[in-house]
């Protein structure tokens, strides 16, 4: 049996009467002023290497976990507001402001980007860490004058609940594809997210329609079983019925979905993808061992460990998604 027996067992003792908390436990990795800094960076060094946008109104992030923090560094490099999706509030108000100083200490040191030995499973890799040069002194002292400091700080305090409060920084927790509106979004980025999503078409179309025309996604996406099986790629392996008696009632269990489905749905939504950058590693499963949902994945799925996906809203994209949104009604519609 591919699945841990381990996780078998947890998986199981979450449908037991008082021990859904398991379920809700906290995300990880964003109490760290640090990985916050690393993992923004790294979106932003990539957006520049494709010659996409690095400097933005809008920021959404999908998924920010137990802080703001990699909202907060998106700020701190100059974007003008920030909203923040989660499916729960886990982040700490006095913790964020605490992250605040920690990274602006960061940003004004210029400190080099954390690498892959203090982190190595944040993904992607880049071909240098140093400070990005095309956030230059000039930009930086207009980013962190002590006047929008001062805003960010009472943001923080007191943030938006909802993005139409148009505050500077907005928590919207648990959110709805509905949440924000049509074309209003420079960027909409996530970290490690879009594994757990379960309406990944909705969402993507979602994404989509929050995008000003020219605007800009970036995703990196594990498509790891997460320690459930023994394989890294073992999830696909499994049976519906045995990965829902291991995975359980955990809040964050993953949907499975490949590669070549997130690429699929950023195209059916009428984004343009700029860059993917795979990581990839030999597979622990054979074609013969596939659960038959899963007889479909490609060669490169089956090698592909994590990505970063980026894409740009088509400015011809609003008709494309809506004849998408109808026939993704339809029998054919991805799940």
């Amino acid at each position: 049996m591919t699945v841990k027996t381990s996780s078998l067992i947890v998986g199981l003792a979450t449908y037991l009467p008082g021990v859904p908390h398991l379920s809700a436990r906290k995300t990880g990795g964003t109490v760290s002023a640090r990985y916050c800094y690393t993992v923004w960076l790294r979106h932003l060094c990539m957006l520049h290497q494709h010659s996409l946008p690095t400097t933005f109104e809008t920021v959404v992030e999908l998924g920010p976990g137990d802080s703001l923090g990699t909202g907060l560094a998106a700020m701190l490099s100059g974007a003008d507001r920030y909203v923040a999706l989660d499916v729960a509030q886990y982040a700490d108000p006095a913790r964020d402001l605490q992250m605040l100083e920690d990274l602006i200490a960061l940003f004004r040191n210029r400190t080099p980007i954390p690498d892959e030995l203090e982190f190595p499973l944040v993904h992607p890799p880049l071909p240098s860490y140093a400070f990005p040069d095309f956030l230059t002194a000039a930009h930086l002292d207009a980013a962190l004058t002590s006047a929008r400091l001062d805003r960010m700080h009472a943001a923080l305090t007191n943030p938006g609940t909802s993005p139409s409060d148009a505050r500077l920084i907005c928590y919207a927790a648990p959110w709805t594809v509905g949440t924000i509106g049509n074309a209003v979004v420079d960027l909409v980025f996530s970290q490690g997210v879009l594994q757990f999503v379960r309406d990944l078409p909705g969402t993507y179309m979602g994404m989509a329609r929050w995008l000003k025309p020219g605007g800009v996604m970036s995703h990196e996406i594990p498509f790891q079983s997460l320690g459930i099986t023994k394989e890294w790629n073992g999830h696909w392996a499994c049976s519906d019925a045995l990965w829902t008696l291991a995975t359980g009632r955990r809040r964050h269990a993953n949907n499975r979905e490949p590669h070549s489905t997130h690429i699929a749905l950023m195209q059916r939504a009428g984004c343009q993808i700029v860059s993917d950058e795979r990581a990839l590693r030999r597979s622990r499963i054979s074609r013969a061992q596939l659960a038959p949902r899963f007889h479909h994945l490609t060669d490169e799925d089956l090698i592909t460990s994590s990505a970063l996906m980026q894409a740009v809203k088509r400015a011809s994209s609003i008709v494309t998604q809506r004849a998408n949104e109808q026939s993704a009604t339809g029998p054919h519609r991805l799940k």
